[in-house]
């Protein structure tokens, strides 16, 4: 496959018309369902579609979508993007509130949805912004699939320019309310421009689509990347299911995978060996990757976890290791045109490599800024450069090592204690990489913060954690208080598999306040 897909002012819309045609008869996209479908009858479907949603929005509408990663929802986000329309994949797995205050903030007038979908999970939110993907589809006649046809094959698209607003994606919201990052098409182009030219994709690979596509991860590398390298993906709508994950990559022989550590951890424990042979590659980010698991899933399946870094307002990927440039414990080599910086939090001051800071990042996949937050998207873009408010260093090969959030650190008697740090510890004690244990700060009034440690019961007793702690080598003013461990039932993440810090807190406070 020609990665040289680019074009002065590309859309993601004309990118992947141009791929289609170019793919006719090849495959591209299939889920566990059973669906499967080539480039050609993608392109002829969506353009279908979005005849049909053209008629049900206005001009540069905002479009959402609350689909698991599956062919309808692929086709969903193709036709609202060739209709020329702002797609805005919702979180299903969010609350109720949340995905309210989503739709509210993009005034959203259509959501697309599936009832099949909706009742299986559970979710009870029908209204009348709500429109059915299955009375869509139904309602497209054949003449309609003919016009679609000759538009598909022959036609040009509704004209978008490249620095216009391809999608909005709702942060985690992990410790503060939810923002709209608002990403171009640019942005997203020039992040999988980047990534392809140093991850080899072709046209015989196939990736193994486990993210939603309302986290960026699963956007860019689950959706549009696949699409516009000329690859093929087979979507499992539940990324935790270990076992269907597995049927779909052996069924499908996968290459690639994306994936937050949560999911392969899970994958490593309940997956058959020969399911995951023929992947070639396998990127992990959202959240750190523990060296330990990284091994153990490439004793049994042959192929070594990569780690990556970025974030949504970075579209989202910053840096990989790959195959044949990998350094253990870092997220990788920033990726070609992006640029990394680290300095001082307090001073602003560029620091030198090996020396701790914020980390920064410029280059051409910074988001546009938060949907209807002026002051908050100030305070994370000066110059051109995104404050990532996560902290790190850079060593003398460029290789970028993460070390924590700023929200992910507590000020304890005037220090800056690193949440992760401590976790770590309790982790390598007990000889495990699963997430067993989690720490998070509350108020103290004597010194400013004090830590409380959360913890599963497979993590074993309190008495056993703090003796671990008390043994390490970390600084005493880290070790949390004997009377500060909270045994809960499960751990609370988001659907990107990340940590819940502002649960984990909740429970904390919640706990506290009852004693």
């Amino acid at each position: 496959m020609n990665n040289k897909f680019e074009k002065s002012g590309d859309s993601l819309g004309r990118c992947f018309v141009r791929i289609g045609r170019a793919n006719w008869h090849r495959r591209c996209i299939s889920d566990s369902t059973g669906r499967n479908l080539t480039y050609g009858r993608t392109l002829i479907t969506a353009f279908a579609m979005a005849e049909k949603i053209s008629k049900l929005t206005a001009v540069r509408d905002k479009v959402g979508i609350m689909l698991p990663p599956s062919v309808p929802a692929v086709l969903t986000n193709l036709a609202v993007t060739l209709a020329g329309k702002i797609t805005v994949n919702l979180n299903y797995t969010a609350s109720v509130e949340a995905r309210k205050y989503a739709a509210n903030e993009c005034g959203l007038r259509c959501v697309i949805s599936s009832r099949k979908f909706l009742n299986k999970a559970g979710i009870d939110e029908h209204d009348d912004k709500f429109v059915f993907i299955e009375d869509l589809i139904a309602d497209i006649g054949f003449v309609q699939m003919i016009r679609a046809y000759i538009k598909a094959r022959f036609a040009g698209i509704k004209r978008v320019t490249a620095n216009e607003i391809a999608t909005i994606i709702f942060s985690s919201g992990t410790s503060g309310v939810p923002k709209g990052v608002m990403l171009t098409h640019s942005n997203i182009l020039s992040n999988i421009t980047a990534i392809l030219k140093v991850v080899k994709i072709n046209g015989d690979d196939n990736l193994c689509g486990v993210l939603p596509f309302f986290h960026s991860f699963g956007f860019t590398c689950g959706l549009w990347l696949p699409l516009i390298a000329g690859a093929s993906a087979a979507y499992v709508p539940k990324g935790l299911d270990a076992a269907e994950v597995g049927r779909q990559a052996h069924k499908n022989r996968s290459t690639i995978l994306f994936t937050p550590p949560t999911f392969l951890s899970n994958y490593a424990k309940k997956t058959e060996k020969d399911d995951f042979a023929t992947l070639r590659l396998v990127f992990a980010g959202a959240e750190k990757l523990r060296t330990q698991l990284a091994d153990d899933f490439e004793v049994k399946f042959g192929v070594r976890p990569l780690e990556g870094y970025g974030t949504t307002e970075l579209s989202p990927v910053v840096s990989l290791n790959l195959p044949e440039q990998n350094k253990e414990g870092t997220v990788g080599k920033a990726l070609p045109g992006i640029s990394v910086k680290i300095v001082d939090e307090q001073k602003g001051q560029r620091l030198k490599p090996g020396a701790t800071g914020l980390i920064m990042i410029k280059g051409p996949n910074v988001m546009v800024g938060y949907l209807n937050m002026q002051k908050e998207t100030y305070e994370v873009l000066k110059d051109g450069w995104y404050n990532t408010g996560d902290i790190g260093y850079l060593d003398d090969d460029g290789f970028l090592t993460v070390t924590d959030r700023l929200s992910r650190f507590s000020k304890i008697a005037g220090e800056m204690v690193p949440h992760a740090a401590v976790e770590q510890a309790y982790l390598k004690g007990l000889e495990i990489y699963e997430q067993a244990v989690a720490v998070t700060g509350i108020p103290n009034a004597k010194r400013g913060e004090e830590l409380i440690v959360l913890y599963l019961p497979e993590a074993g007793p309190a008495e056993r954690l703090h003796e671990i702690i008390i043994k390490s080598k970390l600084p005493n003013i880290y070790k949390p208080k004997r009377r500060n461990y909270i045994k809960i039932n499960s751990m609370p993440t988001l659907g990107s598999g990340k940590l819940d810090i502002m649960k984990l807190r909740k429970i904390a406070l919640a706990k506290l306040k009852h004693n």
